[in-house]
């Protein structure tokens, strides 16, 4: 590949011996003008090069939603966020003078077409392209359109994406740079995958590094394997809310040396997919790619039978259904389903129809499914998918996934009377002001706060049991806290964690309902960012802790096959102990011990021998937590049912082949 240019970015060169440092304040001003010139105070201070912030125009980057339509958990928090912690335009313009008599460029990343016509008008030097819009054209194309030289962050993307995002740069000559980034915050280092900034300089040669890591090594250590530019996040406060902050650095940070060799043994490593080939993206990265991504919509309602043309799709967050560099994929194909506007396309979506049937004549939502099993089975649902679920399937159960903004919602409209034999409530993961449920916390106060919000999921639980009344079992699924954000917590503090935890569940009126909480990975991913999970998680600890407590467990098999993997524990003994101990399972397959519900049969666990101990157990229930198994009519989850039956078939035929004598027993 020939090699391009250095080009500049106001008074400063990119693509030299100097390294063009950018501090990154984003939105952790949250939406103070008076902070954000602080910020910019500080990077300075710091020695950076430039300050970048964020401009949205929310009304154009996010989908309609009809009344009583909710999003997925992490949108929903990530927009309420953004509507709190968001400067003004005029604001924006008082900060770009403020930035410009200081000496400084400013940079902003434009997150859809009007605010990119907006830093036009500024005048900026430079255009950044965030991660989530590697994979939208579009956008990509308004921001060079002015000529002006881009920077693109390549997280949460796979190679075959770079390669289709950099080509017509590359064709029109525009210069830019690509930043290798995990976009996750914070990244944990052995997601990093450090070495991949050679793999990149490949594809195009003036290369910088992203990082959401704690600490400065690794982007040290960026800049010593050749980077050109480094982007960091700065913050007055790492213990502020927002989405950022526990990623950032502070201005002290900016200008410390520490040492790193540790963090660079993590780092230093990239891990190429399982041909050998391209690039893998995190489960952090997969959180915030449907978080922050963008999406095939319909622009407009769009009858069955209807071709695709241009003007009826749309690109816009979240990041749940085809990506944008697949909308044309769609123009000129028939649209085998009723589409209301903002509703997802999906791969299926492309596939040619099947023969006509009566069978195949009916659009996805409109086809029952049958399964059967020897122990109690059921899907996950929001509020608003309950009703269409209902009339697809008849299951002995329903799990709702609540979100913080659904416990303030009066869930009647929702629902319908179900001869359902049980019904599971998982609780909020996250609450206001950005706060996990820990009822284990250090902070008395903030664990008060957890105790009160996991009685309004009680509050809750006993409202949609109204619909439930063949349900004897009323349970609470629920990550109940003990995490820790920078490290592990000691192993002797662990017996106060648990006590805390038992004292808060006392002050919890529980009344017909039962918390029955949820096995932990040792690297729990809260919204894209990685902890360290200290208790609920070892194995034989929890059978202790429920043989002593007469506490029944919600089992994750992901979480369980991670904790394994990264102990060195043997995965079906583990399961052999906790199963006596178990009230549900969530059934998902791992890979390692941070690739989180992953489709089953793709992941390291034995199925033939897990699904034996299973359905031994008849008092024991399930549903498929399949990593965005709702995708395209809930295709993950008939997926893994199919798989479970197609073990269960072979199994029972391994019985009966064993009853009449005609297979060793």
């Amino acid at each position: 590949m020939d090699a391009r240019p250095a080009f500049y970015i106001d008074r400063f060169p990119v693509g030299d011996e100097r390294v063009f440092v950018i501090a990154e304040i984003g939105n952790n001003h949250n939406g103070s003008l008076e902070l954000a010139k602080r910020l910019v105070d500080s990077a300075q201070e710091a020695g950076a090069d430039c300050v970048k912030f964020q401009l949205r125009n929310r009304t154009a980057l996010y989908r309609p939603r009809g009344d009583g339509q909710s999003e997925d958990l992490g949108v929903e928090y990530l927009q309420d966020l953004l509507a709190r912690m968001e400067l003004s335009l005029d604001e924006h313009r008082e900060l770009h003078a403020y930035v410009v008599k200081k000496g400084l460029p400013y940079l902003a990343t434009p997150w859809d077409a009007p605010s990119v016509d907006v830093l036009a008008s500024f005048n900026v030097p430079a255009f950044k392209i965030a991660s989530a819009d590697l994979t939208n054209p579009a956008l990509i194309a308004k921001a060079a359109s002015f000529g002006k030289p881009l920077i693109l962050s390549t997280g949460m993307s796979f190679e075959h994406e770079i390669i289709r995002a950099i080509a017509p740069l590359q064709a029109s000559g525009l210069p830019f740079a690509l930043l290798h980034c995990n976009s996750a915050y914070p990244a944990p280092e052995s997601d990093i995958q450090l070495r991949y900034l050679a793999r990149l300089r490949e594809l195009h040669p003036i290369v910088g590094y992203s990082g959401h890591e704690r600490g400065i090594a690794i982007s040290l250590a960026a800049v010593a394997l050749g980077t050109q530019i480094i982007e960091r996040h700065i913050t007055l406060d790492r213990g502020m809310e927002g989405p950022d902050h526990l990623a950032s650095l502070e201005a002290k940070e900016f200008k410390a040396l520490v040492d790193g060799i540790r963090q660079l043994e993590r780092a230093l490593p990239w891990h190429p997919l399982a041909d050998g080939t391209g690039r893998k993206v995190s489960q952090g990265e997969l959180l915030n790619r449907e978080n922050l991504g963008k999406s095939v919509v319909a622009a407009r309602p769009i009858a069955r039978g209807e071709v695709f043309s241009r003007p009826m799709l749309a690109a816009q967050s979240p990041g749940q259904g085809l990506p944008p560099y697949r909308l044309e994929e769609l123009i000129g194909k028939t649209a085998k389903r009723d589409l209301q506007t903002g509703d997802f396309l999906f791969a299926s979506d492309l596939d040619a129809p099947p023969p006509e049937t009566p069978e195949t004549q009916k659009a996805p939502e409109e086809k029952k499914r049958h399964f059967a099993f020897p122990v109690r089975w059921g899907v996950p649902v929001r509020y608003h998918d309950f009703l269409r679920y209902r009339q697809w399937i008849t299951p002995d159960l329903f799990e709702f996934h609540l979100s913080y903004r659904d416990l303030s919602l009066d869930p009647r409209p929702f629902l319908a009377q179900t001869d359902a034999s049980r019904l599971v409530i998982h609780a909020p993961e996250l609450f206001e002001n950005s706060e996990l449920l820990d009822l284990a916390s250090d902070d008395l106060a903030y664990r008060q706060r957890s105790i009160d919000n996991l009685q309004r999921v009680v509050t809750i639980t006993l409202a949609v049991a109204e619909f439930f009344p063949r349900a004897r079992d009323l349970l609470i699924v629920a990550n109940v806290g003990g995490f820790s954000a920078d490290a592990p917590a000691p192993l002797e503090r662990r017996a106060e964690l648990y006590r805390r935890f038992y004292e808060s569940c006392a002050q919890i009126r529980f009344g017909r309902t039962e918390l029955i909480p949820q096995n932990m990975t040792p690297f729990p991913w809260h919204f894209g960012g990685q902890r360290h999970q200290n208790i609920f998680m070892m194995p034989a600890e929890l059978a202790r802790e429920a043989q002593a407590r007469k506490l029944r467990l919600c089992l994750d098999l992901s979480h369980l096959s991670m904790t394994c993997f990264h102990f060195g524990l043997d995965f079906q003994v583990s399961l052999k102990t906790l199963l006596p101990h178990t009230a549900h399972l969530h059934i998902a397959d791992a890979l390692g011990d941070n690739g989180e519900g992953v489709p089953i049969g793709s992941g390291d666990i034995d199925w033939r021998q897990t699904w034996a101990q299973i359905r031994a157990r008849p008092e024991i229930s399930f549903i498929p937590e399949i990593w965005q198994g709702h995708k395209d009519h809930g295709a993950g989850f008939w997926s893994a049912l199919e798989f479970l039956t197609q073990i269960e078939r072979d199994i029972g035929q391994e019985n009966m082949q064993c009853q009449e004598n005609t297979k060793p027993c």
